[in-house]
C-alpha cells in the first residue's frame, strides 16, 4: 500500500459517504503526505479538518470503514492534532524486506506504460564554456529523469544545439575581431577560449565571409571540445545532440506548421517578414517568425523543434528546463504550441533559476562575452564532481541556489554529502571487518524465514519505514517534478544509518547471518540511491 494507493482508495470511500456536490469540494482541497516523525505515523492526511461540516454519525461511519478497510496494511489509524496518521503494519514492512533481499534494486522499479519521454535541458549556446550556471538543470534533468526510469518511461535525454541565429553570427564575428579582420564590439564574445581557436583556424576565418557559415563551424567546434568534455566532466550525458539546423532541412514540415497558423487566421505578413498574432489569442505580443531579411527567429525554430518532437518523432511528453530569463518567452510559446494541438498534458516546461557563488564576502558575476565567469571545469577543479552534483540537487529549482564553496571543501559531516557518504562508509566497515576475520559473508537463507526474525528489530523497521516510503517519493518526484525532494529523504536516512551503526551491534561473540544479510541489502540501498544522483558511495573514509 503505497500513499497514492491509499489516497485513490479512500476517495472511493468518501463518495459513499457525501453527497456529489461535497465530494468535489473536499476532493479539491484534499491532501495526502508522507511524515517525517514516525511517532506520528507513516502517511497523514487533512481529511478530517474537510469534514468539520459533516454530522458526527457520518464522520464516525466513516473512520469506521476506513479502519476497516485498511487493517491489513496499517498497524493503527490515529487521530493527533486534527489529523488522520497512519502507521504501515509489520507485515507490510516483512513483505518489503522480503522482496528487497530477494530483488535488490530491481525492487524499486515499477512496470509503467513505457511512454516516451524526451528531456531538452542544459542546451547552452555553442559560443563558449558551460557556466556554474547550467549545472543545475544537468542535475536536476538527469535526476528526475533517473527517476522517470525507475517508473518505466522510456527517457530520451537531447541537448539542443542552436547552431544558427544572431549568436552564433555574433561568435562569428568575435572570431574575426580576434584576427584583427574588424574591431572589437561590445556584444562580442572576448573569452580565451575563442582566442585559441580563432588562432588555430585563422586561415578559415579569414576566407569565411559567411557569417552563419563560420559560426556553426565554430560553435561545432567548441561543441565537441570544450562543452561536450565539462559535460562528462560533471557526469552527465545525453542520448542525443538535435541541430537547429535540421529543422530547416524538411522544408515540407516547416510549411505544413506554418500552414496551420495561417488557416486560424494568426499570419500576418509585414513586407518580407512573418508576424505569428499571438495578440488574436489573448497574449500581449506578437511573435516574428521570419525575419525582414528572410531569416527564420528563435522563436519559429523553438515552435519547429517542439512540434518535430511531438509530431515526427512521437514522444508523449515533452519536458523542458529553461532559465530565469525565459518566462515570457515560454508563456507565449505554450500558446503557440497549443494552436498547433500539443496540449498542456504533452508539455512541462520547468522554469530554474540562476545560482550564486561566494568569493569570500564578493558575489562572481558571470559573462560569457566578457569571459569573466565561472566555468563547470573551473569549479570542478575546486570541489569533486560528487559533491558538486549532490548539493546542487538540495533546494527546488524556482529558488535561486546560492552554493557555498567553503562548506563544499569541508570534510567533515558538516558538510551533507560527507554525512550520507559516511554512513555508506561506516555500515561497509562491519563487512570489511568480517573480512579481516576471514568470516564468509556470502550468505545464502530463505528471504521469508530471514526477514521474518529481522523485521522484529526496531532499528530494522525504521530503515524499512524509509525504504517502502521511498516508493511514494519516487511516484510524488515524478507528479511533481521535484527531484529536489530526495535530497532531504537521502540525508534522513543516512541519520538511521548513523543510529543504526552506533546501537547495534553487528559483530560479536555469536553472529547472527541474517543481520549480515541486511547489512548487505541495505548497503545495496544506499548504493542504489545514491547512483540515482550519479554520485559513487565511498566505501572507506
Amino acid at each position: 500500500m503505497q500513499v497514492l494507493d491509499l489516497q485513490r482508495k479512500i476517495k472511493i470511500i468518501l463518495r459513499k459517504f457525501l453527497k456529489p456536490e461535497e465530494f468535489k469540494e473536499i476532493e479539491k482541497k484534499l491532501k495526502f503526505f508522507l511524515t517525517k516523525d514516525e511517532s506520528l505515523g507513516d502517511y497523514s492526511t487533512n481529511l478530517l479538518f474537510l469534514l468539520e461540516n459533516q454530522n458526527s454519525q457520518i464522520k464516525e461511519a466513516l473512520l469506521e470503514e476506513i479502519r476497516k478497510k485498511f487493517k491489513n496494511y496499517f498497524e493503527k489509524i490515529e487521530i493527533e492534532s486534527g489529523y488522520l496518521n497512519f502507521y504501515l503494519s509489520d507485515f507490510v514492512l516483512f513483505k518489503d524486506l522480503r522482496n528487497l533481499i530477494k530483488k535488490r534494486e530491481k525492487f524499486f522499479y515499477r512496470k509503467g506504460k513505457k511512454q516516451k519521454v524526451i528531456f531538452d535541458y542544459v542546451s547552452a549556446n555553442p559560443t563558449g564554456p558551460l557556466h556554474i550556471g547550467n549545472i543545475r538543470p544537468a542535475v536536476f534533468g538527469d535526476l528526475l529523469s533517473n527517476f522517470m526510469k525507475l517508473l518505466g518511461f522510456k527517457v530520451t535525454k537531447e541537448y539542443y544545439v542552436n547552431d544558427r541565429g544572431t549568436q552564433i553570427e555574433i561568435l562569428a564575428k568575435s572570431a574575426k575581431a580576434f584576427c584583427n579582420l574588424i574591431p572589437f564590439e561590445e556584444n562580442f564574445y572576448k573569452g580565451e577560449y575563442l582566442e585559441k581557436i580563432a588562432n588555430e583556424y585563422k586561415e578559415k576565418i579569414i576566407k569565411e565571409d559567411d557569417l552563419e557559415k563560420l559560426g556553426k563551424f565554430l560553435g561545432n567546434i567548441i561543441l565537441e571540445r570544450i562543452i561536450k568534455k565539462s559535460l562528462k566532466n560533471l557526469g552527465t550525458t545525453f542520448d542525443n545532440f538535435f541541430f537547429e539546423t535540421d529543422l530547416y532541412k524538411d522544408e515540407k514540415f516547416v510549411q505544413k506548421i506554418l500552414k496551420i497558423y495561417e488557416k486560424n487566421g494568426l499570419l500576418e505578413k509585414k513586407g518580407n517578414a512573418l508576424i505569428l498574432s499571438l495578440t488574436k489569442v489573448g497574449e500581449t505580443k506578437d511573435e516574428y517568425l521570419i525575419r525582414d531579411n528572410g531569416k527564420p527567429t528563435y522563436f519559429l525554430s523553438d515552435i519547429l523543434y517542439h512540434a518535430h518532437k511531438f509530431f515526427i518523432r512521437k514522444y508523449k511528453l515533452l519536458i523542458d528546463i529553461f532559465g530565469a530569463d525565459h518566462h515570457d518567452h515560454v508563456r507565449r510559446l505554450k500558446k503557440a504550441l497549443e494552436i498547433l494541438g500539443i496540449k498542456e498534458k504533452n508539455l512541462k516546461i520547468i522554469i530554474y533559476q540562476h545560482v550564486l557563488l561566494k568569493r569570500g564576502d564578493e558575489l562572481v558575476k558571470m559573462s560569457k562575452r566578457k569571459g569573466t565567469y565561472i566555468t563547470i571545469d573551473d569549479l570542478l577543479s575546486l570541489v569533486p564532481r560528487d559533491i558538486v552534483r549532490f548539493m546542487f540537487s538540495s533546494i527546488t529549482p524556482e529558488v535561486v541556489l546560492g552554493f557555498d564553496l567553503e562548506l563544499a571543501k569541508k570534510e567533515t559531516t558538516e558538510n551533507p554529502y560527507w554525512y550520507v557518504e559516511y554512513a555508506y562508509a561506516r555500515m561497509n566497515s562491519i563487512l570489511e571487518k568480517l573480512k579481516e576475520m576471514n568470516y564468509q559473508i556470502k550468505i545464502n537463507i530463505d528471504p521469508q524465514k530471514a526477514a521474518r526474525h529481522l523485521i522484529k528489530d526496531e532499528e530494522i523497521k525504521s530503515l524499512m519505514r524509509s525504504v517502502h516510503k521511498f516508493n511514494d517519493l519516487s511516484q510524488i518526484i515524478v507528479k511533481e517534478f521535484k527531484p529536489n525532494l530526495f535530497y532531504e529523504f537521502l540525508l534522513d536516512f543516512a541519520k538511521k544509518l548513523h543510529r543504526f551503526y552506533e546501537n547495534k551491534r553487528i559483530i560479536k561473540e555469536e553472529i547472527d547471518r541474517r543481520e549480515i544479510l541486511f547489512v548487505k541489502v541495505i548497503l545495496n540501498v544506499l548504493s542504489f540511491w545514491l547512483k540515482l544522483m550519479n554520485v559513487e558511495p565511498v566505501k572507506k573514509i
